[in-house]
């Protein structure tokens, strides 16, 4: 008996948790989505410029406003930055300012000293007629999964076609998503979405700041669609 009274019970990590499914719980629920952005790009040298025009696409999806500045080496790649934005309809320029940047420091005696002068500009953006939308790679996944969709090739999906692709669930929407994506479809005219309209569609069910591995794991998993693409001119920013 002494030795039955010494048997411990089982801890929580020898006996985890199962869910409704049979599956075991995780401890701490995987993250899907990146962290919140400001609403402002400060462009430095140690990224290249597809980051920041992917950082500032999520940004204006979200926001209506998108400060972005640079500073000596980097003033060209922040007019760059700009220009695509631009060129591509997710911003519109409302101000563009320039300064001289001077900073305070201590040097070795301890003494207040101030550092030379540096160029900057800054750009203050408002968002443009695509700004709400995916674009780039999540765009031409979109497609694919329109053009998967629509084997008929008819140019457009029927309601029924869009609930078996059950879009919301599988890119985790949550509920302000799925009611303004209900509120969408019941302002449109025709019970049908032609591509523009499915591209506005899924961007509302898309999170900005759904993280790429997950975007990739559910063209994969739940589409059927590679989530890899080669490496082109015509795709790279």
């Amino acid at each position: 008996m002494a030795d039955a009274e010494t048997v411990t019970k089982p801890t929580e990590e020898e006996e985890p948790k199962e869910t409704g499914d049979g599956d075991v719980e995780d401890e701490k629920e995987e993250k899907i989505y990146q962290e919140i952005l400001p609403n402002r790009v400060i462009v430095a040298r140690n990224h290249p410029l597809s980051y920041y025009v992917d950082r500032a696409r999520r940004i204006l999806r979200m926001e209506e406003e998108l400060f972005v500045s640079g500073r000596g080496n980097t003033i060209s790649m922040a007019c760059t930055l700009v220009e695509v934005l631009k060129r591509e309809k997710i911003a519109d320029v409302e101000t563009i300012s320039t300064a001289m940047n001077v900073e305070p420091f201590f040097n070795r005696s301890g003494d207040a000293r101030w550092s030379q002068p540096t160029a900057m500009i800054k750009f203050s953006l408002k968002r443009g007629e695509f700004g709400e939308y995916v674009a780039d790679y999540r765009q031409r996944k979109v497609i694919e999964i329109f053009e998967k969709t629509d084997d008929q090739q008819n140019g457009s999906l029927t309601f029924e076609q869009l609930e078996k692709l059950e879009f919301a669930k599988k890119f985790r929407a949550n509920e302000e998503q799925i009611e303004q994506s209900k509120k969408f479809l019941d302002n449109l005219k025709e019970k049908k979405l032609d591509l523009p309209t499915f591209i506005k569609y899924a961007s509302i069910l898309i999170h900005p700041l759904l993280k790429d591995k997950v975007f990739k794991a559910i063209l994969s998993d739940e589409f059927d669609i590679t989530a890899y693409e080669p490496k082109t001119a015509a795709n790279s920013t």
